[in-house]
């Protein structure tokens, strides 16, 4: 195969872009998970979830409610990397 070609090049240049591509969805899943590990523990220091939940106004729960969807989507995602 000659290594001149246009298209063989043009091959290479796209691997190279995917690889850069894969290498920041593995480090924003890591971010992802790394986020998921300090929700988690700061969700175990409440001794009573419902606590918590009941504190909470309708707004607010509503609030966390889209940002757990969104972080869950977001996981979900990059797993099926």
């Amino acid at each position: 195969m000659n290594v001149h070609n246009p298209l063989y090049e043009r091959f290479n240049d796209l691997l190279k872009q995917v690889h850069i591509e894969v290498d920041q969805l593995k480090k924003e899943k890591n971010q992802l998970i790394e986020e998921n590990e300090r929700l988690k523990k700061k969700l175990e220091k409440a001794n009573d979830t419902e606590k918590l939940f009941s504190t909470l106004g309708e707004p607010e729960k509503i609030a966390l409610k889209q940002q757990i969807h969104g972080l869950i989507r977001k996981i979900d995602q990059h797993l099926e990397v």
